[in-house]
């Protein structure tokens, strides 16, 4: 319910705004010329490669991260101190929460910076068109594999698993279901109950949040105030305390970095913002606005205007995890549903205590995530290739339809 409320808040402030703020008055001539010529230079590109090259890197490590707070605190805990995620929440690299917000700011960022540079419609209705099958096609993946080891016993009832794995997956399995909460609940209508992959309870804002900066972007981007609105959004959506102000948030650093990742100052500007995020982070009290909001977007953005941080998240070992990210936040589920009640009855067999094998089993279950999620990789580089070819098939049917209407509406073509 509460992701029905956030999503109808979201629609209603978004509108509002962009309803009264009509962009008539708020274009800027010399605004879309300068723009228009950032946009057009070949250097802008080469920047907007690299930056996609770190925030992969980026949400490489945080994937990473989501993994270590399913296994070492929120699926297998050895022993009650590693199970008071009060306490874990407070060291960002075994937040799996915090984690998940970097990865909204990271697609705010990412789903906006080159249109924000170059203002190619095109280009970001082919992005827009992809977004459905760029996201659904592994999630389908995911479901059906989990189906499954459901059905075949590889994943034991709830009843035979150790809590607090007994938690989800605990409905009967069917085909139904499987395309029901795969191909449209998973987007619209998310259930924990019905849940074929626990951590895709994320993908009702990503995909909400991602059309949400679709249409800012498109409506914000030839405008001269369009820095302080985006902010002014940003801080209306964390006063609702909503996940939403998260792509806002990507979106407003896209578009300050080209005007200030490149100075000296950025990155001081950057390690301050990174300092004040670990330190909201460690606050007393986990608030939501504090930590999961201001927290996710002063990590994000510290890594993103702080050059060394950058050079960090693009190296090998970070597009490594770039290029497995999504595949690993998909797979851990079943990875840790299927092996981990047989893997704690084979270590009790060898007279292991109770938290020793819990310990051995999630440290063991860190390479077998990373190997099945290298052997989903090509299930998300097929869904990748497939959405692009898709909206690159529907912008160009929408450009051939604008064409042969202009020619039908053409002087003296009337009777012909």
């Amino acid at each position: 319910m509460r992701n029905r409320r956030e999503r109808r808040l979201t629609i209603l402030i978004v509108g509002a705004l962009t309803t009264l703020l009509h962009p008539g008055w708020m274009v800027g001539q010399s605004h879309a010329k300068s723009a228009s010529k950032r946009g057009s230079k070949p250097a802008s590109m080469e920047r907007g490669a690299v930056r996609f090259r770190f925030l992969d890197g980026l949400r490489g490590w945080a994937a990473v991260v989501v993994l270590l707070h399913h296994l070492f605190i929120d699926g297998l805990p050895a022993n009650n101190f590693m199970a008071d995620r009060a306490l874990w929440a407070k060291v960002f690299f075994l937040n799996g929460t915090l984690a998940v917000s970097v990865f909204f700011v990271i697609s705010g960022f990412s789903l906006s910076i080159r249109y924000l540079e170059t203002g190619d419609g095109r280009a970001l209705g082919r992005i827009a068109a992809g977004r459905y099958l760029r996201l659904a096609l592994p999630i389908f993946a995911i479901c059906a594999v989990t189906y499954v080891l459901l059905v075949s016993g590889l994943i034991p009832p709830a009843a035979q698993r150790p809590s607090p794995l007994d938690q989800f997956l605990g409905f009967m399995p069917s085909v139904d279901g499987l395309l029901s909460f795969s191909l449209l609940k998973v987007f619209v209508a998310y259930s924990g109950a019905e849940s074929y992959d626990p951590p895709l309870w994320t993908m009702t804002y990503e995909f909400f949040g991602s059309f949400m900066v679709f249409a800012l972007i498109a409506y914000l981007r030839p405008s001269r105030l369009r820095t302080l609105l985006l902010a002014v959004l940003f801080l209306l959506l964390t006063v609702l305390q909503t996940y939403f102000a998260l792509f806002v948030a990507g979106i407003l650093i896209a578009d300050l970095f080209p005007r200030i990742g490149a100075s000296t100052a950025a990155n001081r500007a950057g390690a301050l913002l990174c300092g004040a995020g670990i330190l909201l982070i460690a606050l007393p009290n986990t608030w939501f606005a504090a930590v999961y909001l201001g927290g996710a977007v002063c990590l994000t953005a510290g890594a993103v205007f702080c050059a060394p941080v950058r050079r960090f998240f693009d190296s090998r070992l970070s597009s490594f995890l770039g290029w497995v990210s999504f595949p690993l936040y998909l797979v851990q589920a079943a990875v840790i549903y299927a092996l981990a009640p047989r893997g704690l009855d084979l270590l009790a067999s060898y007279g292991f205590a109770p938290e020793t094998q819990r310990w051995l089993l999630d440290f063991a279950l860190i390479p077998i995530a990373f190997l099945w999620a290298i052997a989903f990789c090509p299930v998300n580089d097929f869904a990748t290739a497939a959405s692009r070819r898709f909206g690159a098939s529907v912008v160009a049917f929408r450009d051939d339809l604008g064409a042969r209407w202009a020619r039908r509406s053409e002087p003296g073509r009337a009777g012909i």
